[in-house]
């Protein structure tokens, strides 16, 4: 039976199975392609205006809800609950949602695979040359004289944030003979993850072969790697971050690699999505990518059910996350 008094409204484009699922039990209102000041404007004037109401917003991570933004939403609508079908929140401020009465919610882990698979997919193409040699065939060129590539077992990658995604870049970095150093916040991971050798971050980045970021951005993540420890990094080595643009310092990264201090780099993430710092296209040792990593069909599929699941349970549906999932 459907929960009548309840608005779910979908201001962007998530798989048809989360959307199919939630219209089982509530009223679902979409607003694809809306800018976020009309889609404000629209709810409030469909919506009943009862503060008891508690309606929920769905959206995903390229939409930037702000203090302004939010406090419209506090006033002018009756949501109460937010969910971003993304694996972080950080388009979202959290503290003044808090602040104003709105709960927010994400669907963490829910592209790792395609995250971790994409990593390892930028690995294997700056220690293979992939994409610069296929470029040099379609030119009509044939000549692997001139590739410099080397192998990835028993080099040593060292990965920034051993979570949902890290971990299981570490998996895949096992199955390739490397040896992993790890570095995170959490002490815990290191009886789970026994076969990552954890370590501080300057020790990670001076010893690493491949260093790969994976972790969320908040205030202690912000240019995580910048010019006092960028400088650490071997100039033979490979920098991965499929993260968030915000924890690299972009600028630093870009002149090491001007100067081959940096061997290569494969970024799929940037400070200002979906603009880009274009000095970035000047370099012939970086590939780009927009932010891709995580999306794939599995995970497009796996986070709309995740989300809608969080919302049930929101709403206090009690419904077996199994065959729901599957």
């Amino acid at each position: 039976m459907k929960n009548r008094k309840v608005n779910i409204f979908i201001a962007d484009d998530i798989h048809s199975g989360g959307i199919n699922l939630l219209k089982k039990y509530f009223k679902l209102i979409e607003f694809k392609k809306h800018s976020t000041e009309n889609l404000i404007n629209s709810i409030s004037c469909i919506q009943c205006k009862d503060k008891s109401k508690k309606d929920c917003l769905v959206l995903r991570s390229t939409r930037i809800i702000d203090e302004a933004i939010i406090k419209k939403l506090s006033e002018f609508t009756s949501i109460r609950l937010i969910v971003t079908v993304s694996a972080g929140f950080d388009n979202i401020d959290i503290s003044e949602c808090r602040k104003n009465g709105i709960d927010v919610m994400n669907v963490a882990g829910g592209n790792s695979i395609s995250a971790a698979e994409f990593t390892f997919a930028l690995i294997l193409n700056a220690a293979k040359s992939i994409l610069t040699a296929n470029d040099m065939m379609k030119k009509g060129k044939f000549d692997s004289t001139q590739f410099h590539n080397f192998e990835l077992t028993g080099k040593t990658i060292g990965i920034v944030g051993v979570g949902n995604v890290g971990s299981k870049v570490a998996k895949l970095a096992r199955a390739f003979s490397m040896k992993v150093l790890g570095n995170d916040i959490n002490p815990s991971l290191k009886n789970k993850y026994r076969f990552v050798k954890f370590t501080g971050l300057n020790k990670l980045l001076r010893n690493s072969d491949i260093v790969t970021v994976h972790t969320p951005l908040d205030d202690s993540t912000q240019n995580l790697i910048n010019a006092s420890n960028i400088r650490l990094i071997n100039p033979n080595a490979i920098i991965i971050n499929t993260s968030r643009g915000g924890t690299i310092d972009e600028e630093q990264l870009i002149k090491r690699l001007k100067l081959k201090k940096i061997f290569y780099a494969g970024i799929d993430v940037f400070k200002n999505e979906p603009g880009f710092n274009k000095k970035f296209t000047k370099l012939n040792n970086v590939i780009l990518t927009p932010h891709l990593a995580g999306k794939s069909q599995q995970s497009r599929k796996r986070m709309s059910l995740m989300a809608a699941m969080c919302i049930l349970k929101y709403y206090s549906y009690r419904r077996n996350s199994e065959k729901l999932l599957n």
